[in-house]
């Protein structure tokens, strides 16, 4: 063999032995960034691992007034290409998905903040009806869901000093609309016939709170000296309660005079006075024409009380009368 042939044999072989040791370090890097499918282990499993969970897994309740508006939190981890959706327990109807809505009722909106991981349901205006569980759906298969209950409190109104009051021509006439457990802003009004009174932006409108948790509106209708043409309906209004209707009545001195009259005396019952005088005289009758027939007769007893008057259904004079 010449000195050429072995050379080349040589070369063949050196790079045959290059080959295979590369070959060897690339298998050997790849079972060092596989060694789970290079060892025969089974793939990791995407959805056990890293999937959609929900932050709290118990049931949320949350509480609203009528008429405020309401947020029900959904939190989801994880969530990747998965949708979010908001489902109503009362009729099973979907409201939301991801942030598109579902139901003509506008009142629904689906909120993501930022894009995080929260997945809230506002609910504007809340009503009444609106009350029951609400499902936080995520798309998986299969869904897994959380239950968010929503309780709502109706507001309360009332009036003083009624629903029925007089007053006297030329008095103070004074009126308070108070509206509790409405959330701020209540935007109380007074109104009569269709027309705006008296709105929150005036001075007679302060809110307070009862105990720091249930809050309390009060509007102030006053009218320094009222005249007759302030007689009329007037109504409270307010963004959670129902209107409040309230019949004003201003009297002159005279009509005043006799609705105090009609208040202290009853129709068809005689004052005591007048009734004792008529007993007197029918015993001095009986005497002189029957003078046996006394002995019959028990004694008269004086009346020291007037009758119970007797009231019709419009004269509750005495808790809505207001004379300064």
């Amino acid at each position: 063999m010449t000195i050429t042939g072995c050379t080349t044999s040589l070369s063949v072989s050196l790079l045959a032995t290059t080959v295979i040791l590369v070959s060897s370090l690339a298998l050997a890097n790849d079972a060092s960034e596989w060694p789970d499918e290079m060892r025969g282990a089974p793939p990791i499993q995407y959805s056990t691992l890293s999937g959609p969970a929900f932050l709290v897994n118990s049931t949320t309740i949350v509480s609203v007034v009528a008429g405020a508006t309401a947020l029900l939190p959904c939190g989801v981890k994880n969530l990747h290409n998965y949708t979010v959706s908001w489902i109503r327990g009362s009729d099973i109807r979907l409201l939301t998905t991801s942030s598109v809505t579902y139901t003509s009722d506008s009142r629904f909106v689906s909120v993501n903040p930022s894009g995080g991981e929260q997945w809230a349901l506002k609910i504007h205006y809340v009503r009444k009806s609106d009350a029951g569980f609400y499902l936080c759906q995520v798309s998986t298969t299969p869904p897994i869901s959380l239950t968010v209950n929503l309780t709502v409190q109706e507001a309360v109104a009332s009036v003083q000093p009624g629903r029925e009051v007089y007053v006297q021509s030329g008095s103070r006439l004074e009126m308070v609309c108070q509206v509790e457990g409405c959330p701020a802003p209540a935007l109380l009004a007074w109104t009569r016939d269709g027309h705006t009174l008296l709105t929150a932006d005036s001075n007679t409108y302060n809110l307070a709170s009862d105990n720091g948790t249930t809050p309390i509106s009060n509007l102030t209708l006053a009218r320094p000296h009222a005249t007759p043409a302030d007689s009329g309906t007037y109504s409270c209004t307010s963004t959670c309660t129902k209107p409040i209707n309230v019949t004003v009545h201003v009297l002159k001195g005279e009509e005043l005079a006799a609705m105090q009259h009609i208040n202290t005396s009853s129709p068809g019952a005689l004052p005591s006075g007048v009734l004792a005088s008529l007993l007197a005289a029918a015993t001095v009758l009986l005497q002189c024409c029957w003078p046996g027939s006394l002995l019959l007769l028990p004694r008269p007893h004086p009346l020291t009380q007037p009758l119970p008057p007797v009231w019709g259904p419009s004269t509750p004079l005495s808790q809505t009368l207001t004379i300064s």
